[in-house]
């Protein structure tokens, strides 16, 4: 998740709420707490303490959670199907939530995954790892649709698909319009990026 910084307070930090005391939240259950690479809560959970972060005014612009498990080589299809509905209700509940708070209105979701996936399928009735993948944004800024061109399945470089557009330029896009700063920096001097937002 990223935010759009928002105003100064006079002891310098962003936004208008204030910390809770103490790293412990009251949530009267066994759940692990979350960590910035996930840990061991489920995305739900995650998400949800982005979300309080978020409602408190806590002066974090980047939070990042994860969903594992997609590392699969075999019979992927059940296990996929699975996972991605956890990552559509974690997400769908969070932007539900945030998007009710003032503040929701600089939220930002971007949503990738580390690797892709081959289009053959492997003896194990599952794809091994490819180059080109997906990335989801979601926000009040984003302009709604589908993006990129449609890629072949036919037309391979070497069993993997093409990519139509280069995650740096996502990248780029987003530090430039969300986080304000400048993408040339944290991207080796990167200096394309997305056409449409």
């Amino acid at each position: 998740m990223l935010r759009r910084p928002g105003p100064r307070t006079r002891d310098g930090a962003a936004g208008e709420g204030r910390r809770r005391r103490g790293g412990r939240h009251r949530r009267g259950d066994d759940t692990p707490a979350a960590t910035g690479t996930g840990g061991l809560a489920g995305l739900q959970a995650q998400l949800g303490l982005v979300a309080q972060c978020i409602e408190a005014g806590v002066a974090t612009r980047v939070f990042s959670v994860s969903l594992g498990g997609f590392d699969t080589h075999a019979d992927e299809r059940n296990l996929q199907e699975t996972l991605l509905s956890y990552l559509d209700r974690g997400v769908t509940a969070f932007y539900q939530r945030i998007n009710a708070h003032p503040a929701g209105r600089d939220v930002v979701v971007l949503i990738y995954s580390e690797f892709g996936r081959r289009v053959r399928a492997n003896a194990s009735d599952g794809t091994d790892h490819g180059t080109a993948s997906n990335v989801f944004l979601l926000g009040e800024s984003v302009p709604g649709g589908l993006y990129g061109e449609q890629p072949s399945l036919t037309d391979l470089d070497d069993g993997d698909l093409k990519f139509t557009t280069d995650f740096r330029d996502v990248y780029a896009t987003v530090l430039d319009r969300v986080l304000q700063d400048d993408p040339g920096r944290a991207l080796g001097g990167w200096q394309d990026s997305l056409s449409w937002w």
